[in-house]
């Protein structure tokens, strides 16, 4: 009786073992997934600073033209420049559905305006933009092109993260961890014409 007890006990410490470990792995490989989304954020954070640095340069390029459609726009742009600077991209917001689609608003409503400036630097041949309006437009494309890159492999590391913790074993070890939000991939390109997207001038 005594061995069958102690060789009970065995297989009990056995398997907490077995479960202890096993839930280790699990919570390491949940670990390393959600590095991989905080990665991918922080990249796509990057690219976001590195094109809102350029858009006070841009509109100073235009600001003396003396022109009251290009003036009206010029404040409209300021304005989402500073609502969209003032929503982070950080860990909370990609766990805040709510959040993250202010954030994704406040992006797509400073690119409808960009677009329409750039729009109306093109309706006005006979006025001289300078070359640096150009330069720099090129560069605020170059920064959303990076964007876009960027919200794919972020998309890709989210889908893993949460298929991840909502399936079985990770779901077991998971319980300190929520769903991370992805992107949606309809970012306004600034290049295409007035005519090709929702322009909102409020």
């Amino acid at each position: 009786m005594k061995k069958i007890r102690n060789a009970f006990l065995t297989a009990l410490l056995i398997a907490a073992s077995f479960s202890f470990s096993g839930c280790f792995l699990i919570e390491n490989k949940i670990v390393a997934l959600d590095q991989e989304v905080e990665e991918a954020q922080s990249n796509i954070a990057t690219q976001y600073d590195n094109k809102l640095r350029r858009i006070p340069e841009l509109l100073s390029t235009v600001k003396a033209s003396k022109n009251a459609e290009i003036e009206a726009m010029i404040s409209t742009i300021e304005a989402r420049a500073q609502a969209a600077g003032q929503i982070k991209l950080d860990a909370s917001t990609i766990s805040d559905p709510d959040q993250m689609e202010k954030f994704q608003k406040a992006q797509a409503e400073l690119n409808a305006g960009l677009g329409r400036l750039l729009a109306v630097s093109e309706q006005y041949p006979d006025f001289k933009f300078p070359d640096q309006f150009t330069n720099l437009m090129t560069e605020i494309e170059g920064a959303n092109n990076r964007i876009t890159v960027a919200q794919t492999r972020y998309n890709k590391a989210v889908k893993e993260f949460n298929t991840y913790i909502l399936s079985f074993p990770g779901k077991l070890c998971a319980k300190n961890y929520s769903k991370k939000v992805m992107f949606q991939m309809d970012n306004v390109d600034v290049t295409k014409p007035v005519g090709a997207m929702e322009l909102n001038f409020d």
